[in-house]
């Protein structure tokens, strides 16, 4: 038996029987390991109607060999259990994204714990780097440096949709002078953060259109640079309830509120361009990395996030959408990310349940079968948005702890 984690010492030899007690619904298997002791594993899946089921776990350990390291074995149960209904979990995300397990759709075996932070660190660096991508005639996405950025000309004027931050802001204005050309007319915030609002100051003749909430939301988290800067924010006039619609030349552009999904105040933008739909989504959408989930007061709802995704991947199946971070992607990448926030969710909800405290929860919640890399934030007491701080979060956001 292979230790549950790396750096645990033992490696134990062990004799082992499998029965399968009811097809595809309970296994049980019975092990002899060292002299004096016996143990008997039960896992279980009962079908509860409607899609959904329950699993269990139950655990019995007997002998001398047992009892004189009794300590040990409870902890370890515990640990087992803990672990199984985690991957539980694991297995119904899988199959809800693909509709099978096999070799083809289960994570693979990982390798070593450094290697698997490299891979983290290295894959952040497309969030800090710039990449600019025609999508259709007058349509560009403007990846990385800090948020992604969606531009739109139509005849002189032109929409920037999210702004960034310093720098990158600045390298974003000039690049539109040089690439695009014309007058920005608009700039829309889909959300009040710093990485996609901070360079509305660049822009003093466009209109900055923002949901309703996010002025204030600015205030009460930054007040100290918008206090620099009170033009860049955005004006009564320009504030958003459920939609708006305006125009850029002659390119009609629908903004929706998302209702609290990443924040209070999440906006989507949608453009229909040469038969083709384009949507922005600010950060709601986080693809390849971990997002941030504010636990602030105009922050984030993990079941409005959820519910937005799949609300959005259903109604435009065929889109390309620009997430807030991470590339260009489509509906079944939504989906995906859907899937992510919502095990996430369970998962630290199901430690919460088996009486774990947060530093618990943040051990026992492993989300590497994921595959998503660090995030740089550097703001809101943050270094890196990590597996660590995403379970913290939700943990948090659970429990009522917003601060």
């Amino acid at each position: 038996f292979e230790p549950l984690r790396w750096w645990y010492f033992y490696k134990l030899p062990g004799v082992g029987t499998l029965v399968e007690v009811e097809p595809n619904r309970k296994v049980t298997w019975e092990i002899t390991m060292l002299p004096g002791f016996y143990a008997r594993h039960t896992y279980s899946i009962e079908d509860l109607g409607n899609g959904r089921s329950r699993f269990g776990s139950w655990e019995q350990a007997m002998g001398p060999t047992f009892r004189l390291l009794k300590f040990f074995w409870v902890a370890h149960f515990v640990f087992v259990k803990n672990r199984s209904l985690q991957g539980a979990r694991l297995l119904e995300s899988i199959y809800k994204r693909t509709g099978k397990l096999d070799h083809t759709t289960l994570p693979p075996r990982r390798g070593l714990l450094l290697l698997r932070h490299l891979r983290e660190l290295f894959g952040s660096g497309d969030i800090l780097g710039v990449q600019h991508r025609q999508l259709a005639p007058g349509v560009w996405a403007v990846l990385g440096g800090g948020g992604n950025s969606l531009v739109i000309k139509s005849g002189d004027e032109v929409l920037v949709v999210d702004p960034k931050m310093w720098p990158y802001d600045r390298q974003l204005k000039n690049w539109i002078a040089r690439q695009v050309g014309g007058r920005v007319t608009a700039v829309i915030d889909t959300h009040y953060h710093f990485d996609h609002t901070r360079g509305n100051r660049l822009y003093p003749e466009a209109a900055i259109i923002a949901h309703r909430s996010v002025p204030a939301a600015m205030q009460a988290r930054d007040a100290d640079y918008w206090d620099r800067h009170p033009a860049a924010i955005p004006g009564a006039d320009n504030l958003v309830d459920e939609s708006l619609t305006i125009r850029v030349g002659d390119q009609e552009i629908t903004i929706h509120h998302a209702q609290q999904a990443h924040t209070t105040g999440d906006l989507w933008v949608h453009a229909r361009i040469a038969d083709r739909d384009f949507i922005a989504t600010g950060d709601f959408a986080t693809i390849d990395h971990y997002p941030f989930f504010d636990i602030g007061e105009h922050g984030a709802n993990p079941q409005g996030w959820i519910a937005m995704l799949r609300e959005l991947a259903a109604t435009y199946p065929d889109a390309t959408f620009i997430p807030g971070h991470g590339p260009v992607v489509t509906a079944a990448d939504l989906l995906n990310h859907a899937h992510y926030v919502e095990f996430l969710d369970k998962s630290v909800a199901g430690s919460r349940a088996d009486g774990l405290d947060e530093g618990g929860t943040a051990r026992n919640v492993d989300l590497w079968a994921w595959k998503l890399s660090l995030a740089p934030i550097f703001h809101y007491g943050l270094w890196f948005l990590s597996n660590n701080t995403n379970v913290r979060s939700i943990f948090r956001l659970q429990t009522g702890r917003r601060s």
